[in-house]
């Protein structure tokens, strides 16, 4: 029990490490977004907030409803299976020639970007393509490989880690197996799987995703949120999805 305890402390060190040093507001820049970022952008590029001064946002609006051919669309039952049917010939299109996992965040959540941003920092920085892929849950790919896993098109509520082989990973399960990953070419690479591997053991689950949930309710009370949707990231072409 007292290792536990421990992991979970250690756990939460680390969380609120990474939310301290996230937490400073950002200065806006001026974007200077690519043709497909102007493409995507429903918002003037002057009036959206950089998270990092290499970061370039768009508007969340463009995988909104409307992207999916509406509300009446959506509860249509042909409608809604030609959906799943082109859903899935993306996902597929994911994996065609990468078998990098892909980690789906909530792009215009302040907490899940500071994760973002710590996980490139520790995905084998040196390294163009990392461990890892990454893809907004309000993008076309997110909302594919939601669906591709059983779970709403919508659904902004957990972290999601999708593979080649068509598993779906979620809440703590999704944390720990990217924790797992994480530390190559770092001082943590040998930590960050050893911890994690640990956690995924020896603290049950319904303990874990009890802790995540609480988090993920509030993470908009307690860290805010952008008015723009974090689909890509110029310093990391390799590891973002945009459009396939």
């Amino acid at each position: 029990m007292c290792s536990v305890r421990t992991l979970l402390l250690l756990t939460a060190t680390a969380l609120v490490v990474e939310v301290r040093a996230f937490l400073p507001a950002a200065p806006k820049l001026p974007l200077k977004p690519s043709a497909a970022a102007a493409a995507l952008s429903r918002k003037s590029p002057g009036s959206a907030k950089a998270i990092r001064p290499w970061l370039t946002a768009v508007s969340s609006g463009a995988a909104g409803p409307d992207a999916a051919g509406g509300v009446e669309g959506k509860n249509d039952p042909k409608s809604r299976d030609m959906m799943r049917t082109e859903a899935l010939s993306l996902a597929a299109k994911v994996f065609e020639n990468d078998d990098r996992p892909v980690i789906l965040y909530d792009g215009v959540c302040n907490l899940c970007n500071g994760g973002v941003n710590f996980m490139l920092d520790y995905d084998k920085p040196d390294d163009l393509r990392g461990t890892f892929r990454f893809a907004a849950l309000q993008s076309d790919v997110g909302r594919a490989l939601l669906q591709r896993g059983g779970r709403e098109p919508d659904d902004l509520s957990s972290i999601v880690l999708a593979t080649k082989e068509g598993s779906t990973f979620t809440e703590s399960d999704a944390i720990l197996r990217i924790g797992q990953g994480l530390g190559g070419g770092t001082a943590f690479e040998q930590l960050a799987p050893a911890v994690s591997t640990l956690g995924l053991n020896f603290v049950p689950r319904i303990v874990r995703d009890a802790v995540y949930k609480v988090v993920s309710e509030n993470r908009y009370r307690f860290f805010g949120q952008n008015d723009q949707c974090r689909l890509y990231d110029d310093r990391f072409d390799e590891r973002f999805l945009g459009e396939l």
